[in-house]
C-alpha cells in the first residue's frame, strides 16, 4: 500500500485570508468609482451622438421632403420627438443617467425646406450624478450648423469648445 507524507500545514490561516480579503475590498473600492465614471462618461458620449444624429437627421428630412421638420425637446422624459416622420427611425429616449436641457423658452426646433432654422438654442446633456460633466450642442441660425462642446458655462451662457 502506498502512503504520501500529507502535513498538517496546508492551506492558509484565518489570518493571511482575512488580510487578502482586506486587501480585494480596498482595490475595488478604489476601483468601482473610476469605472462607474467611466460607464457614465459613455452614456454621455452615446446621449450626445444620438442628438446630433437627430438634428442631422431632421435637418436632411426637412430638405429630402421639401417639408418642414419639427423636433421636439423632452426635458423630463429625456426624449427628442420629430413630428410627420422627420425621425425616421422613431423618438429618441436618453439613457437613464443622462439629464436633458436647453436654453430659451421655446423647446421646439425647426428645420425648413432647405435646412435652415430660424432657432439659436442650446442643447445641455448631464450626468445626473455629477452636473459637472456636461456636453452642450449649438444650433445656430440661420443654417442649422451643429456644434459639439465639452461644457456649458452657466454664468457666461456659452459652450465651451472640446479642446479649451
Amino acid at each position: 500500500m502506498l502512503h504520501f507524507n500529507v502535513s498538517k500545514d496546508l492551506g492558509f490561516t484565518l489570518t493571511e485570508s482575512l488580510i487578502v480579503v482586506a486587501i480585494v475590498g480596498i482595490l475595488s473600492a478604489m476601483a468601482i468609482p473610476s469605472f462607474i465614471a467611466a460607464q457614465n462618461r459613455a452614456k454621455l458620449a452615446q446621449a450626445t451622438d444620438m442628438v446630433v444624429a437627430s438634428l442631422q437627421e431632421a435637418q436632411q428630412e426637412a430638405i429630402r421632403r421639401n417639408q418642414r421638420c419639427l423636433l421636439t425637446l423632452d426635458k423630463t422624459a429625456g426624449k427628442i420627438a420629430g413630428d410627420r416622420g422627420c425621425l425616421l427611425s422613431g423618438d429618441r429616449i436618453l439613457p437613464d443617467a443622462i439629464a436633458l436641457d436647453y436654453t430659451g423658452a421655446s423647446k421646439d426646433i425647426q428645420y425648413g425646406i432647405r435646412g435652415n432654422t430660424t432657432t439659436n438654442k442650446t442643447i445641455i446633456l448631464a450626468v445626473k450624478d455629477n452636473l459637472s460633466n456636461t456636453r452642450c450642442l449649438t444650433v445656430s441660425a440661420p443654417l442649422g450648423i451643429i456644434r459639439v462642446g465639452r461644457s456649458y458655462d452657466r454664468v457666461a451662457l456659452t459652450c465651451r469648445k472640446p479642446n479649451s
